[in-house]
């Protein structure tokens, strides 16, 4: 190891006053070794083929490709990037081929290999019933969806976005995986929720999805890589399912999904019950804790049960999870950055407002209606579902929270109380009484200075949102169900918070 002597200057002054003193020392910072990496490993086009795009990372001085197959075709664009595309496959067998990307450095040959796989099989259309911002898929199959519209194509509420932006989705230059992951933060098997990289052609996005199951966003960009809209992409092999849902007037108000939004299953203390965060009246999902639940955590928020699951698998985002809000004043405010930018948690610094979207307090922005009665562009739900509406928990009045749910010694051997319309809190959850649905408490997001936790009061309490604002005309609140081991409450929640969702049939 060379090394570099500092302050050369200093040390023959040293010398020349015929002092003794200490010359810094230190090694020399090392070359980086010869690399070239690219942002996918793996190509899967279904058999109408379309156009996916590979960047190439590297310290060579130069990178070069060479392929394999006659059916597909590659195109070196100037900004470090590998445009492919494939045609129709018209016969009846499986394509495949690679691309390899060679660089040289100081003598040193290193390459990267991406393999494309092309079906004979066409994609399934998960848009073919209508499109949504969420579509639901299992493992191990070869998708598409309609990405020329943004959510269900229909309203906004107030917010004016489709006034400046429409509700179309044109200038697609390439589909994007902005990440993936399992709810236990496994690395390996977040890499296997989606098979390879999306893929656009003619208005879709086509995609295949591997052999684990987990949540994942796809994204399409124009050609400047900006993100001009996301999808939500939940991988569950388990039947999901909706039936009747009771409120505490014994009404059938809706027909409610059997887990929360982006949860794989409802099982009591298994993490995957969890299911996706949002804030109100976004439409892109951020992950939950991956801490296994703790019957201890005793309605309480202890930074050790608050693992924050940073995973992005395959994918090419960053999660941004206390991002600044800018203090527009306007509509459509935020909207637009929110788009942009799927993985930002937006939290707003500006005092007295508790809303991400817009910092006013008059009545028709601080009421947007991002999510609201008629299913918007901005609702999470997938086709055929919406967020759920003001009396599903609770029939409040006026804008007071109404006490739904008591400490343990409220109830009977059984749990039950006819005091109360939720059960006694067991295996960190609550049960609805009038259908014995059961709620595990996630927690929330939302950046706290004082634990310097991002997740907070995982297995102590849960917060599940309705679309339905609060009589308060000059705050941003909707209401929203909360509960831990001593009481529940249907109240009101600020829309900078997080909640879980579990929708109900439009």
């Amino acid at each position: 190891m060379k090394y570099i002597i500092y302050s050369i200057a200093a040390a023959l002054a040293a010398i020349l006053a015929g002092c003794t003193e200490t010359t810094k020392i230190g090694p020399e910072q090392p070359e980086n070794p010869a690399y070239v990496e690219v942002s996918s490993d793996k190509l899967i086009f279904d058999s109408d083929g379309g156009i996916a795009s590979v960047a190439v990372a590297t310290n060579a001085g130069q990178w070069d490709y060479v392929s394999t197959g006659d059916w597909f075709a590659v195109t070196r664009r100037d900004d470090n990037t590998l445009a492919v595309e494939a045609s129709i496959n018209a016969g009846p067998e499986t394509l495949t081929g690679n691309i390899v990307v060679s660089g040289e450095k100081d003598g040193t040959q290193v390459t990267a290999t991406v393999t494309l796989v092309q079906r004979a099989d066409r994609s399934v259309n998960l848009s073919a019933e209508g499109t949504s911002n969420c579509y639901i898929a299992r493992t191990g199959k070869a998708y598409k969806f309609d990405a020329t519209v943004k959510g269900n194509g229909k309203g906004d509420g107030r917010s004016e976005y489709i006034a400046a932006y429409g509700v179309g989705i044109s200038g697609i230059a390439a589909a994007e995986l902005l990440w993936e992951a399992r709810n236990d933060g496994d690395k390996t098997m977040s890499r296997e929720i989606i098979d390879g990289a999306p893929v656009y052609k003619n208005g879709y996005v086509a995609f295949s999805t591997g052999r684990s199951q987990g949540n994942a966003v796809i994204a399409v960009k124009d050609i400047n890589g900006n993100i001009l809209w996301s999808w939500h992409i939940w991988v569950c092999d388990d039947e999901i399912t909706s039936h009747d849902h009771v409120n505490p007037a014994e009404q059938v108000v809706a027909q409610i999904m059997d887990r929360n939004l982006g949860a794989l299953n409802n099982e009591p203390m298994d993490i995957d019950n969890r299911g996706m965060f949002y804030q109100w009246g976004r439409k892109d999902p951020f992950t939950p804790s991956r801490s296994p639940y703790y019957e201890d955590a005793n309605s309480g928020n202890i930074p050790a049960y608050n693992q924050t699951n940073y995973e992005v698998g395959n994918g090419s985002g960053s999660w941004l999870l206390h991002e600044k809000a800018l203090p527009l004043t306007t509509p459509p405010g935020n909207i637009p950055h929110s788009i942009l930018n799927p993985m930002a948690y937006l939290q707003p610094y500006y005092s007295d407002n508790y809303n991400w979207y817009c910092a006013s307090k008059e009545e028709n922005i601080a009421h947007s209606d991002l999510w609201g009665a008629e299913k918007t562009i901005f609702d999470p739900c997938p086709v055929g579902y919406k967020v759920p509406g003001r009396d599903i928990w609770g029939i409040p009045s006026g804008n007071t929270s109404l006490r739904n749910g008591g400490p343990a010694e409220d109830y009977d051997e059984n749990g039950v109380s006819q005091k109360w319309d939720w059960n006694k809190a067991e295996k960190c959850g609550r049960c609805w009484k009038h259908t014995g649905d059961y709620y595990p408490m996630v927690g929330n997001l939302y950046y706290t200075s004082i634990n310097q936790t991002t997740h907070n009061y995982t297995s102590g309490q849960a917060f599940y949102w309705t679309c339905a604002p609060t009589p308060a005309t000059t705050s941003a609140d909707s209401y929203r169900q909360d509960f831990n081991e001593n009481w529940a409450l249907y109240q009101t929640g600020a829309h900078v918070y997080s909640a879980q969702i579990r929708c109900v049939k439009e």
